[in-house]
């Protein structure tokens, strides 16, 4: 082209850019008689900005046309882009164009965006080169993972992992969508948006199309080529409304979506993106945008002056004032950082989550949209007084909604919070484990103080840290190696901790005096890993058991009732139990209370003794729930996607406080080409690999799910990447893979809260059958038998079976509670951690068909992980070549003989790791959670993140 049709061609886009769509045809017969390549032009400037929905440089487009062709969307499928083979076209959108390829290096499916012929520049290449940086740079469960860039034939490209739900338009589409399902998506979006913020990160481009939705859905944001760095990091997001990055010199974003300060390329922070987001949840909610137009410019108009119209009345008020308090057109009056929208949604969920929507978000027509409107209001306002009428006369009324307020706003996470006797101050551990694991203490003024960290000594702390009667010193329970877990204390002003009592945790003060004060405490009694609920001066006079377990249960949580005359338990034995009310006087084992059956992992009372406070999961996740003493019903009063841990009760009892958030797990498989991830979603726990080494089995957890380890199964294949669910309706404990990679054999927990031993068929050709009514733990195959591990009336047993459900018999007794057992392929040989001190338990080797045991290391394991799914302290590769054994932090790969399933064993049993690793052929593998496959260099692993935060709720 000449550079006079450049020009005429952008005028004439410009002219027809504006006009009503049937109007252009006729405008371009016209304007381009006899110039049918001018017309050429003008109608790919036109297809080019529709699929882009963005301001852009209209020289910038002509430039892009005129270099020349590249291959089209056809051309592509097939071709290898390095490592990658291109499968199909899945969308376009943006600027780019998105393919379905396969990574024929990690066998796994990605996505490939390419810019658009018309944008394959320089610019291009710096777009796809930011996208690339900054979301690699964020990683968080809702945001597309970046894998690689590069670029083949003058064509950019960037490599990302495959979300093949579709978009949030058509997700909204699929089905109709209720509010809470509405919300519920987009919360993820929000606290992606606002961890991308807290990294000094905007996103500048938030809309339906770059909402990504996994099959499962999963809503994952996309596309941050548009996104913009500050130029400083953001530390507070508090101060964002007033210190603002430097001026655009270009309009970037899509029209409808903008906030005004973007149409209007004033200086940009967070709030721009809050008012995208804004607009997003209006158009889901009402099935329309809120600002719209007969052009782009009229939409710019509307979004700077007009109000949006309101929204249906099926949206509850609470979520209608976030929605316009995002859209408020001048930004201080917004949200002023993201996570507050975050927090604010989750409120909305919270506090409505027992709310109908009486009908669906997406509408038709207008017509239709109102219609339904009009009768929603009408059966949610006949509906309430029907309800508000029976609730009277028949029950009483529920508890009220709860309003939520952040007490700490950290990127990892703080949970364990407690509070000062006069509630000004809270301490809480800055760690991942909500029950036991590494981690920090730290305490805070309230409302508005900055955290202090108390300890730097990098210990697992259990339990939450508990305020002293005088406010002045905090008690936590801390695993010193070699030492157990101990009660230290520390100032809260700071200092040097020292050590308050050896082999106590849970540690609370329950009676102050002149010059010893009286504790409740948990202690290991001695019987194996029995732990009692006690009671002593600080110094361990007076010491007297208020509450004794089973012989395999740990009492580890307790607290005293205001009065002093009844104390509630948290208690274990393979998983949580229900919680227990005993009497304080220890005349009794008390009953269960809270929700029956449920895991319940923490426990409170109100200041007047008239409530009982507990965290527990009944089926839903870990929620609050309550009960009136003695003899009340339990009741849920929190609710929502996350799950709240952990409860303590304000001195003043109006509101109380917990460990808000969530955790997710992902799969990984490794072998001599590295590592590789094989999920990107959900909390997947006991990889498996097959025995051929082709395949890779783990579990899934889902809503439903009562025990830590427990999910449904699924298999990936290794070499494909495709995944498939197996046994869909079984919630899976624990499972085992038959050598000839034909049969599984697994423990599932079935209505009634017992977990039967199956087996099944893994081509599904037959239907699973139970092999036992035995209560099953973890199961193996061994050689022609089952052999599990299993209860009967509180003891546990090793069992035997055989494969056809025949001779079931009993070959040890394990009075440890430790749950790391295994057993050798061929049947003969299962291994047992016992314990001989506080912290770890020797390995004993036991023959199954009779025989003395053998001591195989003596203090080699660590005790049993509750918080996850952690691999056996002894494991056999299927064939029998390999024995895998954990020594504290190492796991070692030892070669067997053939027909031996034990390696060379000092007769004092393993002493140190060197002993190990000096064993023939040993191998240190370098991951220690290690699920091991049928070489050394073949193993699955997990990688758990986890982001929890403090919150005080009200109690009306």
């Amino acid at each position: 082209m000449t550079p006079l049709d450049h020009q005429e061609a952008k005028k004439l886009f410009g002219m027809v850019l504006d006009v009503e769509p049937h109007r252009r045809s006729s405008i371009l017969d016209e304007t381009c008689a006899g110039r049918p390549h001018l017309r050429q032009e003008v109608e790919s400037l036109l297809f080019a900005y529709q699929r882009a929905g963005t301001f852009i440089d209209v020289p910038l487009l002509t430039y892009g046309l005129s270099r020349g062709a590249t291959p089209t969307d056809e051309e592509m499928v097939g071709r290898a882009v390095g490592q990658y083979r291109i499968e199909a076209v899945v969308g376009a959108g943006g600027m780019g164009i998105v393919y379905r390829a396969l990574d024929t290096k990690l066998n796994r499916a990605v996505a490939i965006k390419f810019p658009l012929s018309e944008f394959a520049d320089a610019s291009a290449w710096r777009r796809l080169q930011q996208e690339a940086q900054v979301a690699s740079s964020l990683n968080h469960p809702h945001i597309v993972t970046v894998y690689d860039a590069g670029q083949i034939d003058d064509r950019q490209y960037l490599v990302t992992e495959l979300v093949d739900g579709g978009t949030l338009i058509e997700w909204m589409h699929a089905d109709p969508r209720t509010w809470q399902q509405i919300v519920e998506l987009l919360v993820g979006v929000a606290d992606a948006l606002a961890a991308a913020h807290e990294a000094g990160i905007l996103h500048r481009d938030v809309k339906p199309a770059n909402i990504l939705i996994t099959k499962s859905g999963y809503a994952k944001l996309a596309d941050f080529g548009l996104a913009q760095v500050y130029e400083h990091s953001i530390r507070d997001a508090s101060h964002m409304g007033s210190e603002r990055p430097s001026r655009d010199t270009a309009i970037v974003g899509t029209v409808g979506y903008m906030s005004p300060e973007q149409a209007g390329g004033q200086a940009l922070d967070a709030c721009t993106d809050i008012f995208s987001l804004g607009v997003v949840l209006y158009e889901c909610l009402a099935g329309r945008r809120p600002f719209t137009g007969a052009s782009d410019l009229d939409v710019l108009h509307a979004v700077v002056h007009d109000t949006a119209e309101t929204l249906p009345p099926d949206v509850p008020p609470p979520l209608r004032f976030v929605v316009e308090r995002a859209l408020e057109k001048n930004p201080s009056a917004r949200f002023q950082s993201m996570r507050d929208l975050v927090v604010d949604l989750r409120r909305v969920l919270r506090q409505n989550a027992d709310v109908p929507s009486a009908s669906a978000a997406v509408r038709r027509s207008k017509r239709t949209r109102y219609a339904l409107a009009a009768v929603a209001a009408l059966v949610v306002a006949a509906l309430a007084t029907v309800v508000l009428i029976v609730s009277r006369l028949r029950s009483p009324v529920p508890p009220p909604t709860r309003e939520y307020s952040a007490l700490t706003n950290f990127a990892d996470s703080a949970t364990s919070a407690a509070l000062s006797p006069d509630g000004r101050m809270l301490a809480f551990i800055r760690g991942e484990y909500t029950f036991g694991g590494p981690g920090e203490i730290y305490v805070k003024l309230l409302p508005g103080g900055e955290p202090v960290q108390l300890t730097h000594d990098g210990l697992s702390k259990r339990g939450s840290p508990k305020f002293s009667p005088d406010g002045t010193r905090l008690a936590y329970a801390a695993l010193e190696p070699g030492a157990g877990w101990d009660t230290w204390v520390v100032d809260v002003l700071g200092g040097q901790p020292h050590r308050l009592l050896a082999n106590a945790s849970g540690l609370s003060w329950i009676e102050s005096g002149p010059t010893r004060s009286r504790v409740l405490f948990s202690e290991l009694t001695g019987l194996n890993q029995q732990m009692a609920i006690v009671t002593s001066t600080e110094t361990r006079d007076q010491h007297r058991t208020v509450y004794m377990p089973s012989p395999t249960g740990m009492a580890h949580r307790s607290a005293l009732s205001p009065d002093g005359t009844q104390v509630l338990v948290v208690e274990m034995e393979s998983a949580w139990l229900p919680c227990r009310l005993v009497p304080f006087d220890g005349s009794s084992p008390g009953k269960p209370v809270g929700p029956v059956p449920a895991r319940c992992t923490d426990v409170a009372w109100s200041p007047d003794g008239t409530w009982m406070y507990f965290s527990a999961d009944a089926g839903n996740g870990y929620h609050i729930w309550r009960q009136h003493f003695p003899d009340g019903t339990p009741e849920q009063i929190t609710f929502g996607v996350t799950q709240e841990e952990g409860i303590e009760v304000a001195p003043d009892g109006r509101s109380f406080i917990t460990s808000i958030g969530a955790s997710q797990s992902t799969v990984w498989f490794h072998d001599g080409r590295g590592d590789r991830q094989i999920t990107s979603e959900g909390y997947g726990l006991l990889p498996s690999i097959s025995p051929d080494g082709t395949k890779l089995y783990y579990l899934l957890r889902n809503g439903g799910e009562r025990h830590f380890v427990s999910g449904e199964l699924w298999v990936a294949d290794l070499q494909s990447g495709q995944r498939q669910r197996l046994l869909p309706g079984f919630l899976i404990q624990h499972y085992a893979i038959s050598a000839d990679g034909q049969r599984v054999v697994f423990v599932a927990a079935d209505d009634t809260g017992r977990s039967p031993v199956w087996m099944a068929a893994l081509d599904s050709r037959s239907a699973p059958r139970q092999l036992t009514t035995q209560q099953g733990v973890k199961v193996y195959f061994a050689g022609g038998y089952v052999i599990f591990l299993g209860v009967e009336n509180g003891t546990k047993f090793v069992y035997r079976i055989r494969q056809d459900g025949s001779e079931l018999q009993k070959v040890v007794r394990i009075d440890s509670a430790s749950l790391l057992f295994s057993a050798s392929p061929d049947g003969k040989w299962v291994v047992i951690p016992g314990s001989n001190d506080l912290t770890e338990f020797p390995a004993m080797v036991y023959p199954v068909d009779g025989g003395a045991p053998a001591l195989l290391c003596a203090a080699c394991v660590s005790g049993n992980d509750v918080e996850r799914a952690v691999s056996p302290a002894v494991s056999w590769s299927a064939d029998g070549k390999f024995m895998y054994l954990k020594f504290h932090e190492s796991l070692y790969a030892i070669p067997l003989r053939q027909g031996q399933m034990l390696p060379p064993i000092p007769a004092s049993g393993f002493r140190s790791k060197e002993d190990v690793a000096g064993v023939a052929g040993a191998k240190l593998i370098p991951e220690r959670e290690a699920f091991p496959g049928p070489t050394p260099s073949m193993y699955a692993f997990t990688k758990v993140s986890t982001h929890r935060n403090i919150y005080r709720a009200l109690v009306h």
